[in-house]
């Protein structure tokens, strides 16, 4: 997903999650901050117009295809290069008071998420906490008023849906709570946000659509898709995706997780 895109599916999240910091954190003038699986460093940037500027924001990614340029960011904040499944440097280990993470259940097989969470728990302070903000994206649906019928858009859910299965990229968001709590996460917290909000439907339905379009690709290029032959049929399903989506008056939906907990 391109990072145009990347934005809009985080402003819809945002117009239906309502905050950046789970209400669960506190927060205080020097607090040092790490965004992991930053790309566009969007929520950094929305973080640091509400944050004192001596806070500390580090944004970490696996690429930095997506990074904005550094002469554009405010001073606080700093990109680094950094897969979340190996250890992080000796130099951030335990100096975090906040680690977030987002948009994870595209990157990680179900079996890497227990230990991205141990992970990154090595960044935080004694009393920090791990945000982790992901959705249930296998189980997005498409909304349709009686009598629609968005055929394009059942066909990319459907298509995404088999690509995740055959990619093992299926793991279960409803799991994320207890996998924090086994972890040694203490007053660990889940909150679940349906996205529903009108006034950014148009951009979670290009963001999903995008998002499908991008997976089926990457599928694709690991000889993985078998129902379909070329990036061209691809973009030809993305046409007709968002055709559907605004000529029978559709959307799609999904539940938004966010995860909280706090090392002891």
């Amino acid at each position: 997903m391109q990072s145009k895109e990347k934005e809009l599916q985080f402003k819809a999240w945002q117009a239906n999650i309502g905050y950046l910091l789970h209400p669960a954190i506190t927060q205080h003038e020097h607090m040092r901050i790490a965004d992991v699986g930053t790309g566009t460093g969007i929520w950094l940037q929305e973080l640091a117009n509400v944050l004192p500027s001596s806070c500390q924001l580090d944004g970490f990614d696996i690429s930095d295809a997506l990074l904005p340029d550094k002469s554009s960011l405010p001073e606080n904040i700093t990109f680094y290069l950094q897969n979340l499944l190996q250890p992080f440097p000796e130099q951030f280990i335990g100096k975090y008071d906040v680690v977030n993470v987002r948009v994870m259940v595209v990157a990680l097989s179900s079996n890497e998420w227990e230990p991205a969470v141990r992970n990154l728990m090595t960044l935080l302070r004694p009393g920090g906490h791990l945000q982790w903000v992901d959705c249930a994206a296998h189980e997005c649906i498409v909304k349709a008023p009686e009598g629609a019928n968005p055929v394009n858009a059942n066909r990319g859910m459907d298509l995404f849906r088999k690509t995740m299965n055959a990619l093992g990229k299926t793991p279960s968001i409803a799991a994320l709570h207890g996998i924090f709590q086994e972890s040694g996460l203490d007053a660990c917290e889940e909150q679940i946000f349906t996205l529903t909000d009108p006034e950014v439907r148009d951009n979670l339905n290009l963001s999903v659509a995008t998002a499908i379009a991008h997976c089926l690709t990457a599928a694709l290029k690991l000889h993985k898709l078998e129902d379909i032959q070329s990036e061209e049929e691809i973009a030809d399903l993305k046409k007709g995706m968002l055709e559907d989506l605004r000529t029978t008056h559709c959307w799609f939906c999904y539940d938004v997780y966010v995860v909280v907990g706090r090392k002891s």
